[in-house]
């Protein structure tokens, strides 16, 4: 076994400890949760996807990106159960095959740069940095658009808290989005674009009452904020 597939055993390892301290945590202050399919779908989604961030905090490790593809799957399922279609797509549609062309391009990259330097994560040119917010942007209206006209899940909500939650979901995709095709490049600002991410799905686990996705995300964003330390202290050594 290489060192890169030692070093996922030990991530996916640690992910399934993390997780059934989560689920421990939950027992022992007996927080309300519902078990069924969704929960099912949603512990998988967590394990592999505690173990793919850890494991492609290291810029050289392309292999977390198979747990990427499961927890997305995974993630689709559990929204699409949910009756979420918005989230649904987001994970489906966009994740799954940006996480798929992830893992090509960081493992070709592997494969032919092998023995040469070691890569050295950089941030994009603020050009191009104003070029992906406004995209961000475009994304967000877009998003909140299509919710406002073609799902009807919060409409009974008043006026400022519809447009609160979503909005909040609105930009949990665009920046999800964004986020994803930066990882496949390995740019820095992917990982700002995730902590806004994990970030909003913290605040729409309160909204929409999932207290097992609440302990998730808070997860996700601490582990999100060490990767982009990680690549900091990469780029900076």
């Amino acid at each position: 076994m290489t060192d890169i597939w030692k070093s996922t055993t030990k991530n996916l390892l640690f992910a399934l400890c993390l997780t059934s301290a989560l689920l421990a945590v939950i027992h022992l202050v007996k927080i309300p949760i519902v078990i069924d399919k969704t929960m099912a779908f949603s512990i998988l989604s967590t394990i592999t996807g505690v173990g793919y961030i850890l494991t492609i905090r290291n810029p050289e490790n392309y292999t977390g990106f198979y747990f990427g593809v499961i927890s997305s799957a995974c993630l689709g399922v559990q929204m699409m159960l949910s009756g979420n279609l918005d989230q649904t797509f987001l994970y489906l549609a966009i994740f799954v095959p940006c996480q798929s062309s992830s893992l090509i391009n960081w493992r070709k990259k592997y494969f032919t740069k092998k023995g040469d330097e070691n890569f050295v994560p950089q941030f994009l040119k603020i050009k191009t940095q104003l070029i992906f917010l406004l995209i961000f942007i475009i994304l967000t209206i877009a998003d909140y658009v299509f919710m406002s006209k073609y799902l009807s899940l919060y409409n009974k909500e008043g006026f400022f808290s519809n447009f609160i939650i979503k909005i909040i979901f609105a930009i949990m995709v665009s920046s999800s989005i964004l986020a994803n095709i930066l990882l496949i490049v390995k740019r820095m600002d992917c990982w700002i674009y995730w902590i806004i991410y994990s970030g909003l799905a913290v605040i729409s686990a309160v909204i929409i009452k999932n207290n097992f996705n609440l302990l998730l995300f808070i997860f996700f964003l601490i582990i999100n904020s060490l990767c982009f330390i990680s690549w900091l202290k990469l780029r900076k050594s």
